[in-house]
């Protein structure tokens, strides 16, 4: 699950682990696809963890990935709960849920942090782009704009101002964005997808499987990948999406209770989190056709740990982790057997909600909101090398202090 260069957004209705934020509202661990901004160093590479707080302003918490060392703290806005970079672009940004802003800064550069409003009452919950010079931000509140549903604002990187906002559905959750044709898709709470090309929006609502849960794209961005969790009448299944349309063209099965997708642009395969029966489908998303049968061949079903919600794939093609929140630890699969290869356990309580690898190969970093600590594996022997701990609640707490919440974290 490398974020920097491709996921899968974002990115659930009903997750099955989903962990309370305060105000009647929960986040969804979702597999956005968040292209990586380049013109890094070679040799420096970083991991920034986006922490959230009940009880006041968010952070970001930046790793060096060669020296697992906290490197800064950069305080954000009320509600922090999503990150994200534009392709070709240094710029991090941040949704602050509960204060309606977006936080932009450069992190390597310890530039200023820019502060973006929102309309009131937007409430952002994701941040995706694919489009060179834009930022997309999902709103899951209606505001002024959109008072029957959510939105989506558009952010230009040369003005970093809302420049124009596409009225959604309601309670929306996560999206993805094509990278052939820049056409956006939403997840919304009432089950309907919302396809947004070029300002109108339809709707697409012939899902098989019904529950939208977790959304992604194709490598090359020719298909959009909606997984659902299914309604009793409706088995679990992923559906294929042809970029640009508004129909289902294709669906197959997945496991019980999918709550995550997302694929691997070195393998070029999807994974999808079977969290009700403890498995990860793995498909050949480089062989997706509807005209076919099957329309996207599956490869595998891995067993691995109790309540599977985040898959993060290696640089190298060698191997896959999966954290799993109930039984608080990692399954090492090998991306050539689909065989298990161990499992490292997390702290006690750790309850984790996100999970990402850096570009080297070298590190997996596991965030637990449990434990308020983000868990640094070394891939070279998948042992615990360290955890970084998130900061307190209230600034300037020094003893006994109530800490924030790790949420996500992306790297590059």
């Amino acid at each position: 699950m490398k974020f920097l260069r491709k996921v899968g957004f974002l990115a659930v209705p009903a997750l099955l682990w989903m962990a309370q934020l305060g105000c009647g509202d929960y986040y969804r661990p979702v597999a956005n696809p968040v292209v990586s901004p380049g013109g890094q160093p070679q040799n420096a590479h970083f991991a920034w963890v986006v922490n959230f707080n009940p009880n006041g302003p968010g952070s970001t918490t930046e790793i060096d990935v060669s020296g697992d060392s906290n490197l800064a703290v950069n305080t954000m806005g009320a509600g922090s709960i999503a990150e994200a970079f534009p392709p070709s672009s240094l710029a991090l940004f941040v949704a602050n849920r509960d204060n309606d802003t977006v936080s932009e800064y450069l992190p390597t550069l310890a530039g200023p942090i820019t502060t973006i409003s929102l309309l009131a009452g937007s409430h952002p919950v994701s941040l995706n782009s694919s489009q060179v010079g834009n930022m997309f931000v999902l709103n899951s509140g209606p505001n002024s704009a959109c008072p029957s549903g959510g939105s989506v604002s558009t952010i230009p990187l040369t003005s970093l101002a809302v420049s124009a906002t596409a009225c959604v559905g309601p309670a929306p959750f996560a999206m993805a964005q094509s990278s052939s044709n820049n056409v956006l898709y939403v997840l919304n709470q009432d089950g309907s997808v919302s396809v947004v090309n070029a300002g109108a929006v339809s709707t697409i609502t012939s899902l098989m499987g019904q529950s939208p849960a977790a959304i992604t794209t194709t490598t090359n961005g020719a298909y959009i990948l909606i997984v659902t969790q299914g309604d009793g009448a409706n088995p679990p299944a992923l559906n294929i999406v042809a970029a640009g349309m508004a129909t289902v063209a294709a669906s197959v099965p997945v496991g019980m209770h999918p709550t995550f997708a997302t694929v691997d642009p070195t393998l070029n395969r999807l994974y999808v989190a079977n969290t009700g029966d403890n498995t990860v489908s793995v498909f050949d998303a480089s062989n997706v056709n509807p005209a076919n049968m099957p329309p996207i061949p599956q490869l595998a079903t891995v067993p691995v740990g109790t309540s599977p919600i985040g898959v993060t794939a290696l640089t190298d093609g060698s191997r896959f982790y999966v954290a799993n929140s109930a039984s608080n630890d990692v399954t090492v699969v090998s991306a050539n057997s689909f065989s298990p290869l161990g499992t490292i356990p997390l702290p006690a309580g750790a309850n984790p909600v996100f999970i990402a690898s850096d570009p080297t190969a070298s590190k997996v970093y596991v965030a637990d909101q449990g434990t308020s600590q983000t868990t640094i594996i070394q891939t070279s022997n998948n042992a615990i090398g360290g955890n970084i701990t998130a900061p307190p609640q209230q600034s300037g707490c020094t003893s006994s202090c109530a800490l924030q919440q790790p949420m996500m974290v992306v790297t590059q």
